[in-house]
């Protein structure tokens, strides 16, 4: 029977305010730690929906000895789904108006995150996403974006290629929305791809500064820039004079030794539009971005922001 946010049974039944979806591959250990922290949490409002791409079934005892109350759903897929459309499923399967994404390891950071997360979307209706501080074990922390970087990506979502200072999924809640899924040809960024596009339709990011989220350092990677092409060809209209993306592509085919454009059409198919930036970018080397901008803003606060 569902819950009500004060923890009394509800007479008739009703969506949770919020779905926790949770995408699994076999991660055993760390989906136990993330359903531990969602056991501690004083909000109630919530369903559970797991999308399983377990090959082997090993996570059914597991999540078979957590009593939710007939609040947990779990989908055992046909066939292993992988990143991200096992992200999808999970959104998918579920029924609430809120989805907050954890991946396996993550957790909260305290017993009320749950439910400031809820209040964070219910304080802002016109922001379709929000995100929070975060804590990298072992690591030092990952503020959430402060109000001039907030201003930056409200005013061009796309600049999001060049650092992803909203942070890795599980930090963030978002409204479910028929025009929002990840695209399957990204991996490392979808998440970053999928807030360009969230922004794009609701511009505002409600952001809290408090540290509700803890992530396993293993979440964290650098973009492959095989992924970086696939989201700025999206936004290429918008991008391709920008000198800070040209500086911000330029140090990256430096630093692979990438030294003109048909070399990097070897290593991956261009299209005729990116086959022309490139050529134009090596002919005409940018010179370094400054101190202004998100890039100038990204190098202020320090070089946590410019990895995933």
């Amino acid at each position: 029977m569902p819950i009500d946010r004060d923890g009394r049974m509800r007479e008739h039944p009703a969506v949770s305010a919020v779905s926790i979806c949770i995408p699994v591959a076999s991660q055993l250990e760390g989906l136990e730690r993330t359903l531990d922290s969602l056991v501690e949490q004083r909000f109630l409002d919530y369903e559970v929906v797991i999308a399983d791409d377990s090959p082997d079934g090993s996570s059914e005892s597991l999540i078979a000895s957590y009593d939710f109350g007939g609040r947990l759903r779990h989908f055992a897929n046909l066939r292993p789904l992988g990143t991200p459309m096992n992200w999808d499923e999970a959104i998918r399967q579920s029924q609430s108006p809120l989805i907050k994404m954890l991946l396996p390891g993550d957790r909260f950071a305290g017993r009320d995150a749950l439910g400031r997360f809820v209040a964070l979307l219910e304080g802002a209706p016109d922001a379709i996403i929000g995100c929070a501080s975060l804590r990298v074990e072992d690591a030092a922390v990952r503020p959430a974006p402060p109000p001039e970087m907030q201003q930056a990506i409200r005013r061009t979502p796309d600049r999001l290629l060049r650092g992803n200072v909203i942070g890795p999924i599980g930090g963030t809640i978002h409204r479910r929305s028929a025009i929002l899924d990840f695209d399957p040809r990204l991996r490392h960024m979808a998440d970053v791809d999928f807030y360009i596009r969230a922004l794009r339709s609701a511009p505002r990011l409600a952001v809290e500064e408090d540290i509700l989220v803890i992530q396993p350092a293993e979440h964290v990677s650098q973009a492959p820039l095989g992924e970086i092409l696939i989201i700025f060809e999206k936004a290429v209209d918008l991008l391709q004079h920008d000198p800070e993306v040209a500086a911000f592509l330029w140090r990256i085919l430096r630093q692979k030794s990438i030294r003109n454009e048909r070399q990097l059409a070897r290593q991956f198919q261009l299209s005729p539009v990116l086959s022309g930036y490139f050529r134009h970018l090596f002919a005409h080397p940018p010179r370094e971005a400054g101190g202004s901008g998100l890039i100038g803003l990204l190098r202020r606060v320090g070089p946590r922001f410019l990895r995933r």
